[in-house]
């Protein structure tokens, strides 16, 4: 039998040529890997800088809603913290318009802030109840609404949903809760990029959280010092009513006083006075006749402090009628103006719009204005401005006398009603013109303040009730 036989050379050349085809495949399959890695690379560089942008996005949005609740909480102003969280929200959403709603005491909704201002413009005067529109179902449901198409939307409502100059499309609106207490609600219109996403929603209702909280932290404030403000004003009141009562009891109790002593004194000073003024007509003797004079003199002065007594004590009974508060002042400068220039003192007196009409006893209250004028006189004993006016505030007919005199000291100026207190020279005041004429004014209802500058002069401020009716045309 013949064997075959194979030429050693041709087997390890073959060998070769596999083992080459081979290394030419795996070369082939490396290079393959080797640009599936590039790709990769490539892919993994391209994510990794998306992922660093939007993490960069998400930090800087992170810092700025950080910076807007910090904002939001650091006020309590509750305007100023609806208009912060409305221009934060339209910046960091990117939105073409937003406005936020606010229930008040009554229930009924009402905005409190909105951009752009031609929307703020329409709304600021608009009130709703719940219910209405997309705005007042999200509040009365206390449940977020999205709508990519408001106009289709069937609770959308133009009124409350459609900024002014702009046409509403997308709309997210987040419901304000405070303990489960829907309080308000935020309402964006129109994202710049495109329809609302959950990022969005989860976004807005995160400030959400901290504005309802901002908000009603500010609302309590306002409360708390429209409180105060009330509490103070009462006690305000009710001191003045206070002083108004121990005055009025100080000039009864002395009014009662002095209502008896004056009859008794009255009539030994009558007997005093008749018998100076016979030892005067009778007596030859000159210095007789100089006491007498004396006598008589001194006599009539005590009898004219007993009779401002007696008038000060005498509850006498009101004629009242119609007076023009701007004729009192005429009539007044009419019976004092001479005098008063020829003092160096100027006088003027700026008319009142309008007459100003109050019940009272004209007498009574000419009096009242002759002892201002007269003590007003006195404080400027080397001449200076007396300024008369006339006006009406609040429900009340109000008169003044200034003047650029000496002042009333602060130490004093509590006491300068109180019966016979003066600070004139002994034998220049009784220290009853200013008792008599608060006694004038307190029984026509009214009031008098002071108030005064040392050195610089004295306001007195007469106040009395408008009249309810007026003289006919």
């Amino acid at each position: 039998m013949k064997r075959s036989t194979t030429d050693p050379a041709d087997a390890d050349t073959a060998r070769l040529d596999e083992l080459q085809a081979e290394i030419d495949r795996l070369e082939q399959v490396l290079r393959g890997v080797s640009q599936e890695k590039e790709r990769a690379l490539r892919l993994l560089r391209r994510s990794n800088t998306n992922l660093d942008g939007r993490v960069r996005d998400q930090f800087q949005q992170l810092a700025t809603l950080k910076h807007l609740v910090t904002t939001i909480n650091a006020s309590l102003d509750l305007n100023q913290v609806a208009a912060t969280a409305i221009v934060g929200l339209e910046m960091l959403v990117g939105v073409q318009a937003a406005a936020l709603a606010w229930v008040d005491g009554a229930g009924e909704v009402g905005f409190l802030a909105a951009r752009p201002e031609t929307w703020w413009a329409t709304l600021g005067q608009v009130r709703f109840s719940k219910g209405q529109g997309i705005i007042g179902g999200v509040i009365e449901s206390g449940h977020a609404h999205v709508t990519a198409d408001a106009i289709q939307d069937p609770v959308f409502r133009a009124e409350t949903d459609a900024p002014s100059g702009v046409q509403a499309q997308s709309i997210l609106c987040q419901p304000l809760i405070i303990h489960d207490r829907v309080v308000g609600a935020l309402q964006l219109v129109n994202k710049w990029t495109g329809p609302f996403s959950d990022s969005d929603r989860n976004f807005v209702e995160t400030v959400a959280g901290s504005l309802a909280t901002a908000m009603e932290n500010a609302r309590m404030y306002e409360q708390v010092q429209a409180q105060l403000a009330d509490l103070a004003q009462k006690n305000a009141q009710l001191v003045a009513t206070q002083a108004q009562l121990i005055q009025s009891e100080k000039l009864a109790s002395i009014g009662l006083l002095t209502a008896g002593l004056t009859h008794e004194i009255n009539n030994p000073i009558g007997i005093i006075v008749g018998f100076a003024q016979l030892i005067n007509q009778r007596e030859q003797d000159e210095r007789l006749k100089q006491y007498a004079d004396l006598i008589l003199r001194e006599s009539l002065r005590v009898k004219r402090i007993v009779d401002n007594l007696l008038e000060f004590a005498h509850d006498s009974t009101l004629e009242l009628k119609l007076v023009n508060l701007e004729n009192l002042i005429d009539k007044v400068i009419g019976l004092t103006g001479y005098q008063v220039e020829r003092e160096g003192i100027r006088l003027t007196h700026p008319h009142s719009d309008e007459p100003v009409w109050v019940m009272a006893d004209a007498n009574q209250l000419l009096q009242v204005l002759l002892n201002l004028i007269q003590n007003a006189r006195q404080a400027m004993p080397g001449g200076g401005e007396l300024t008369l006016r006339v006006w009406s505030e609040a429900g009340q007919g109000m008169f003044s006398v200034a003047d650029t005199g000496h002042g009333i000291p602060a130490a004093i100026i509590t006491k300068i009603f109180d019966p016979f207190f003066t600070t004139k020279p002994v034998g220049q005041g009784t220290g009853l013109g200013l008792s008599v004429s608060y006694g004038i004014v307190t029984r026509h209802g009214g009031d008098i303040q002071v108030s005064s500058t040392p050195g610089a002069g004295a306001t007195f401020v007469v106040r009395l009730p408008l009249s309810t009716q007026l003289p006919p045309p």
